[in-house]
């Protein structure tokens, strides 16, 4: 699926203060997201850092603790593999944006038929979840039939069962290399499914009008971040 330009063109800005990482609503300026993305790369990670001592000679050193090696391009590797992580789990284009946004454009047409099958499951409170096997499986208070239901219309859509498969590997895959914001949280393959309920996720990933004007689409991913970080305050323990 192609990502809309305007992914990497309009505004976005990181706060990380705290153990919590904000995005803020965005801002209109051609330039905004890329001059944030250059602050992200420099910055955030630097900023509570002590300014090191003008070095008195360049010859590299490296210094072993108990047979482990640290050098200066160990931790530019390790530096940069947070800013990649970050990037990827909070950003328009990131991994989790792209595979939510691929099963946001399936959803309306799932729910339609279930609706056409059975209108009353409209009005029902019920759940997605993925499993460990990676099949799409349904919680809440219904009946085995309605579960039954939904279940094969979900799991046949092919698309939105590899979407929500990309979904999970790519934000197990990326909070394990960052720091604070989701990477706080205890996550992992056993516990991912009784954490996000992915019915929840679509359904607060609509756009208001003033980003559908911004960004020429439905799909927003402030309010997926949004949704994804209620989600884990109320489901996921803090490591």
């Amino acid at each position: 699926m192609k990502v809309n330009s305007n992914d990497t063109n309009l505004a976005s800005q990181f706060i990380s203060n705290g153990s919590e990482v904000k995005i803020n609503k965005p801002v209109n300026g051609k330039e905004q997201i890329n001059s944030e993305m250059e602050r992200l790369a420099k910055d955030i990670y630097h900023n509570d850092q002590p300014k090191e001592p003008k070095a008195t000679y360049d010859k590299p050193m490296n210094i072993s603790t108990n047979n482990v090696v640290s050098t200066r391009e160990a931790e530019e590797k390790a530096l940069n593999n947070i800013r990649i992580a970050t990037v990827n789990l909070y950003m328009p284009g990131g991994e989790v944006s792209n595979s939510v946004e691929k099963m946001f454009t399936q959803y309306d047409n799932i729910v339609a038929e279930i609706a056409a099958e059975q209108p009353s499951l409209a009005n029902k409170d019920w759940g997605i979840s993925i499993s460990q096997s990676g099949e799409l499986e349904v919680t809440g208070s219904i009946n085995d039939k309605e579960k039954s239901l939904i279940s094969e219309k979900l799991n046949d859509n092919g698309d939105f069962v590899a979407a929500a498969n990309e979904f999970k590997s790519s934000f197990l895959e990326h909070i394990d290399l960052g720091v604070r914001g989701w990477s706080s949280y205890d996550i992992n393959e056993d516990n991912f499914s009784k954490i996000f309920d992915l019915k929840e996720i679509l359904d607060n990933s609509q756009g208001g009008e003033s980003f559908k004007q911004a960004w020429n689409k439905d799909f927003s991913w402030l309010e997926l971040n949004d949704n994804i970080s209620s989600q884990l305050r109320r489901n996921a323990e803090r490591e």
